[in-house]
């Protein structure tokens, strides 16, 4: 059976635009899993993305059950929850790497019934942090393509379970 885009949560984010720069659209290796890999626009004006974007969801499923990706500022964080709307489930794992975060800082932050991690990267790559913190086999993946990389990372971060500092979005901002 395929997994259309119509049947998850994915359908209104492109039905809005907001799924751009797609290196992958389309089912995973999975069964009943649909994929994305690309930048999903936050805001249009200013624009605002969050690029190098991940994103997993079964088929039927109400919201994303997994997301990763970067954003050049902490204060763009309001505008991810706000475009990915009720796309989000508070059981979901979503990882959001923050340009101007101190390199120490790992958080766990709930905004509007969402859970995020939300942790800092420097000069490296979504793809590079989610592979090291998952504790992935890079070897592996570089034999993988698109759908099954997609794949490995999802599983990988539903297996997640290390807790950070809880903080409110508030407490973030006076810490950067």
């Amino acid at each position: 059976m395929m997994t259309s885009i119509e049947s998850t949560p994915f359908k209104r984010l492109d039905a809005e635009g907001r799924l751009l720069k797609p290196a992958h659209k389309a089912e995973t290796r999975r069964p009943g899993r649909f994929g994305f890999r690309g930048e999903i626009a936050l805001t249009i004006d200013p624009p605002v993305t969050l690029e190098a974007a991940f994103a997993t969801a079964e088929d039927g499923d109400a919201g994303l059950s997994f997301l990763a990706g970067s954003l050049s500022s902490y204060k763009q964080l309001p505008a991810l929850v706000e475009a990915l709307g009720a796309e989000v489930k508070a059981d979901g794992k979503y990882f959001i790497y923050v340009s101007d975060l101190d390199r120490a800082s790992r958080y766990q932050i709930n905004m509007g019934g969402v859970p995020l991690y939300v942790l800092p990267i420097d000069d490296t790559s979504v793809y590079n942090e989610l592979i090291d913190f998952l504790y992935l086999d890079k070897t592996k993946m570089k034999k993988f393509d698109t759908a099954e990389k997609l794949d490995v990372i999802a599983d990988g971060a539903a297996k997640y379970d290390q807790a950070y500092e809880a903080i409110s979005y508030e407490e973030g901002l006076k810490r950067l």
